[in-house]
């Protein structure tokens, strides 16, 4: 057991109901705001990015019948109903996020969701949906885990000499290249993989894999209580893009959602930025929570870690807590009253 797993297990045996009293005592009153991404049950060939996955179905449905019987479980719209009428954040209030708009949240969430009467939020990729495209990092992923060849190397947009053997797994692999593309800008990483899928002689059929939901699937969940955010077009790394381009992957995908909904979409999820230095960061947050405030959102999450709290409650700088598929319940548990002490 690492010592974070024996952590979470004596942290889990705290109830939550005392961790609650205790943390309203020392801050006030707080929401917590989960992140997952996918939920199934990976083949032993999966050949996409494992880090993408956040639980397998009955991991998920666990961890459900805990929330609920913990924490109120809300969405934006509800919070902005609630901070409208009262002022104040509800009560014991969680909301449930997911991140890109893969299929299987539609298919296999939403489902469990459905069945514990639990609302959630789902931050889409708009530009994707219906679209029988791989998001970039699933793409190396794909690479990296289909190799016809076990070395290669690129000489453009930069010098790469990959020998996959010397990794102990694929995903291994497949989080290097990832990690390398988000130091590129968006023109390099796109020449990047391109460099890479011919290098390591893969083809990718992106035609052959429908891994985001339809229109019709969102339209379905809208009405039934899930509410729809917007997580860019196209998916670019945000910091690493032209100003131009962020604004339009902002805005627009706003109003893509709005006209295929038919209902204002008040909630962007900024999905991650490359690797930055702090100042450039600090530049990049500023420039694009502008752009979020000026396109009409009401809320937008970033990629912080850690609970809201109401006493300093920013509306666009919203912290969320990232669950992943190899939490235990403990450590679930853990993160949910402690996040501070689990870090990500």
């Amino acid at each position: 057991m690492t010592k974070r797993h024996a952590l979470g297990h004596i942290l889990a045996a705290i109830p939550p109901g005392v961790a609650r009293r205790v943390r309203l005592a020392q801050r006030g009153r707080y929401l917590t705001v989960l992140c997952y991404h996918r939920i199934l049950e990976r083949p032993p060939d999966f050949p996409f990015d494992d880090e993408l996955v956040s639980a397998s179905p009955a991991q998920f449905e666990d961890e459900l019948r805990f929330i609920e019987r913990h924490w109120r479980v809300i969405n934006f719209r509800m919070l902005r109903e609630h901070l409208e009428r009262d002022g104040r954040f509800p009560d014991r209030s969680l909301i449930i996020t997911f991140d890109d708009g893969y299929i299987d949240n539609c298919e296999v969430a939403f489902p469990l969701l459905r069945k514990h009467g639990l609302p959630a939020v789902m931050f889409v990729a708009a530009g994707y949906m219906g679209e029988r495209r791989l998001f970039w990092w699933d793409r190396l992923a794909y690479i990296a885990k289909t190799a016809k060849r076990r070395s290669a190397s690129i000489d453009e947009p930069l010098r790469l000499k990959i020998d996959l053997d010397s990794f102990h797994e694929a995903q291994d692999a497949a989080r290097r290249l990832i990690g390398t593309a988000k130091t590129l800008p968006e023109s390099d990483k796109e020449l990047f993989i391109k460099r890479l899928a011919a290098a390591f002689e893969v083809e990718i059929d992106e035609g052959a894999f429908a891994m985001t939901m339809r229109w019709d699937q969102l339209r379905e969940m809208d009405a039934q209580g899930i509410e729809i955010g917007a997580h860019s077009i196209s998916h670019p790394i945000f910091s690493n893009i032209d100003p131009g381009l962020l604004e339009r992957e902002v805005s627009q995908s706003k109003a893509l959602i709005e006209r295929e909904l038919g209902r204002e979409v008040i909630t962007f999820g900024a999905p991650g930025r490359g690797r930055i230095p702090a100042e450039a960061k600090e530049r990049f947050e500023k420039t694009l929570r502008g752009l979020i405030e000026s396109s009409g959102y009401s809320f937008s999450t970033m990629y912080q870690w850690g609970l809201v709290y109401e006493r300093d409650f920013d509306p666009f700088a919203i912290r969320r807590i990232g669950i992943e598929r190899y939490d235990s319940a403990p450590v679930f548990r853990a993160k949910l009253s402690f996040p501070e002490l689990m870090p990500y």
